[in-house]
């Protein structure tokens, strides 16, 4: 369910500002292709973010005032179909397209960690920091220079998310020999994930990577 959440508030958060678009419009744009499986799903999507863009910063409680509009919408979360990578889906996409103009883009990834620690019943979380509970959010941001002035400093136009992928950190468990060290899951694997989506830059473009140190693995 936080899934959901998660991928409506990750857009309305960081996107809607540059468009300047009002939240029905932008809403339309951003989520009314999401492929769920039936057309009252696509419906209800729709309804449920435009909401959450018009109070990006606020509470579920405050997006939905109304106590069946909140038990509708944590209901609709739970439905089968509806996941963090179908809501984002059309979203991906329009990204990469846009990634296809010539120009000069950053594709900077990094990861984020959704701390739940204090809910309740977050025992099947995964691990994160310092024993805490919850998801890490990896994701690649495709941002275009349209500009350099002579300081060298960007001006940028954030172009959206090309890459996100959410995952639970596998529990930390001791006793194991080194052979089962060795061979666990890896998260190296996830840096430069967003580049390989994308594919070669084509004529015309020039792409620069930004990451932290933890991409040096």
């Amino acid at each position: 369910m936080e899934a959901l959440w998660i991928a409506c508030r990750f857009l309305t958060g960081r996107f809607r500002s540059p468009t300047l678009l009002p939240a029905g419009p932008w809403v339309q744009t951003e989520f009314g292709f999401a492929q769920l499986g039936d057309p009252r799903r696509h419906q209800r999507l729709v309804k449920i973010a435009e909401p959450l863009a018009a109070r990006p910063g606020g509470t579920l409680p405050q997006a939905f005032p109304g106590w069946a509009e909140l038990k509708a919408a944590y209901r609709f979360s739970g439905q089968r179909g509806v996941s963090f990578q179908r809501v984002l889906a059309p979203h991906l996409e329009r990204t990469r397209q846009a990634g296809r103009q010539p120009g000069e883009y950053l594709l900077s990834e990094d990861t984020t960690r959704l701390d739940y620690s204090a809910h309740a019943r977050t025992e099947p979380l995964g691990l994160i920091g310092d024993g805490g509970r919850g998801f890490e959010l990896h994701s690649a941001l495709a941002v275009r220079i349209e500009s350099w002035n002579l300081r060298t400093t960007a001006r940028r136009n954030p172009r959206g998310i090309i890459r996100s992928r959410m995952s639970l950190s596998a529990a930390r468990t001791g006793g194991r020999t080194r052979r089962q060290r060795l061979s666990r899951p890896r998260k190296s694997p996830t840096w430069a994930a967003g580049i390989k989506v994308a594919g070669p830059p084509p004529p015309g473009s020039r792409w620069i990577y930004v990451a932290d140190r933890e991409s040096d693995v």
